[in-house]
């Protein structure tokens, strides 16, 4: 790795209640219109087979109204299933929410990740003391290269990256300085253009 090249290294937590607002705002972007669009369609079908019930064959009634009660089946699915899965996260979140990571930015790429605890060794600690070196935090963390795949979106409290629309990384404002914050965006509005976009 050359560290020569590296912008800038931070490491940070994440609150549980920013997380919370990262993921809704992530589901409002991605998920959200998929759903609505969803449940408009199936609203119409409601809409069209509702009007059978009233005009149609009362023979078919039976079968209307089947139709009618699957679709509000499905809308309540749609409705309900994000706020299950958000939940389901944010339960899992906070298990780990004093958890460490880490960025660093290098002119290519970032890697962002998990600062490991370290693994408690006597061997290892004996070395440590003999040399005087103090060992580096065991990091694990994914590279990631500046594409078009790649996007960034800072909002009021925190940048929010993603390269799909299953996964994103989060980086609360509150642990960087007015400086760190200002190399971010000017190295995220240089490398990325237009899929770097600031929502404030």
């Amino acid at each position: 790795m050359d560290d020569s090249a590296l912008l800038l290294e931070k490491s940070y937590q994440i609150p549980f209640m920013l997380f919370k607002k990262s993921f809704t705002a992530f589901q409002k972007k991605f998920v959200y219109p998929k759903t609505y669009l969803i449940m408009a369609l199936l609203a119409v079908v409601i809409g069209i087979y509702a009007y059978f019930v009233i005009n149609g064959d009362a023979s078919q009634k039976p079968v209307y109204c089947t139709v009618i009660l699957v679709c509000c089946v499905l809308i309540g699915f749609q409705w309900y299933n994000p706020k299950k899965i958000r939940r389901n996260l944010l339960v899992a979140v906070k298990e780990i929410e004093q958890d460490q990571y880490r960025i660093r930015i290098y002119p290519e790429y970032l890697e962002i990740g998990t600062i490991l605890p370290p693994e408690d060794s006597a061997s290892d600690s004996d070395t440590d003391d003999l040399f005087n070196d103090t060992p580096e935090d065991n990091f694990s963390g994914t590279r990631i290269y500046y594409n078009k795949n790649l996007h960034v979106i800072e909002y009021s409290d925190f940048f929010m990256l993603y390269q799909s629309k299953t996964m994103f990384y989060v980086l609360p404002k509150s642990d960087f300085s007015e400086e760190e914050l200002e190399i971010l965006r000017v190295h995220f509005s240089q490398r990325l253009d237009k899929t770097f976009q600031q929502n404030s």
